[in-house]
């Protein structure tokens, strides 16, 4: 199994954010869109940036052209996490302040990152008035168009239902990964909530429970409990993305200083969260291959 976690340091090859310019007028764009997984939380404080960031950065080990967009828009948590300076932030793209490859930042030659956060450009503005929801979804209808050159998209939209339903569009390639961290009553009820919202809202959405922090029987025993409550009140039939196991190496790594990226390389929690994004991959065939 190939996990190249490990980013490059310094100045990428321009070889997958920059093409991204030319993509649609060159031919590049692809028959079919390519998978979208929006990765959320019912609350705050589940891990959704971390595997967001996980099953990006597996994928994009594997050759796969990956774009990672951080659909926050008052912090922007990727960038820190993966440890670099983003060129802009999808916020920037308000109204046409700038174009979609003009803040795709590319971190590796397979992975680029749409950051979140305030504008980012230049001539951004110091203040500005609050994102509202139709703003959020024209930007991320523009970003959506950078997926064209991609393999995969993943979206972190934390813990926010707004993110979520902003971050839709109408490709038809988006599947709700909503990540469950606690086997306690709030921990699954926040994840059912998360599961009934959007349900509610998006009922053709197609929705998966990625549980994190659990593996075994307690994963299974997380997923039966939001399964059932979905399929008796909700008429949802969820279906199991993965469990992710809790991983004190990696937590430590990273509470000592260590990058992410060199302190997620070979870790179980790595490791499993590439079993993931490889199923996710294997059930969509890919009209050319990866680099």
């Amino acid at each position: 199994m190939s996990l190249l976690m490990t980013v490059p340091r310094g100045a990428a090859p321009p070889t997958q954010a920059d093409g991204v310019r030319s993509a649609r007028s060159a031919g590049g764009a692809r028959s079919g869109a390519a998978p979208t997984l929006l990765v959320a939380s019912g609350r705050g404080g589940a891990g959704a940036t971390l595997l967001s960031a996980l099953l990006a950065m597996s994928a994009a080990g594997e050759g796969r052209r990956v774009l990672l967009v951080d659909a926050d828009d008052f912090v922007g948590a990727l960038a820190l996490t993966l440890g670099i300076s983003p060129r802009g932030s999808w916020t920037d793209l308000r109204a046409g302040r700038a174009a979609p490859a003009d803040v795709a930042t590319p971190v590796s030659a397979t992975l680029t990152l749409v950051a979140g956060g305030p504008p980012r450009l230049a001539d951004a503005p110091r203040t500005a008035a609050p994102m509202s929801a139709a703003e959020r979804k024209a930007c991320m209808r523009r970003v959506s168009t950078l997926a064209e050159a991609m393999d995969l998209v993943v979206i972190d939209c934390g813990a926010r239902l707004d993110h979520v339903l902003g971050a839709v569009t109408p490709t038809g390639s988006e599947r709700l990964m909503a990540v469950s961290a606690g086997s306690d009553p709030v921990g699954l009820a926040a994840t059912y909530a998360l599961c009934k919202a959007v349900g509610l809202s998006r009922p053709a959405l197609p929705v998966e429970v990625l549980v994190n922090r659990h593996e075994g029987s307690e994963a299974a025993r997380c997923f039966d409990a939001i399964d059932a409550g979905a399929r008796q009140f909700l008429g949802l039939t969820p279906r199991l993305a993965g469990a992710i196991p809790a991983d004190p190496t990696l937590d430590a790594a990273l509470r000592a200083g260590m990058p992410f990226p060199d302190a997620a390389a070979g870790s179980p929690a790595a490791t499993a969260a590439h079993h993931v994004v490889m199923r996710v991959l294997a059930e969509r065939p890919l009209s050319r291959p990866g680099t």
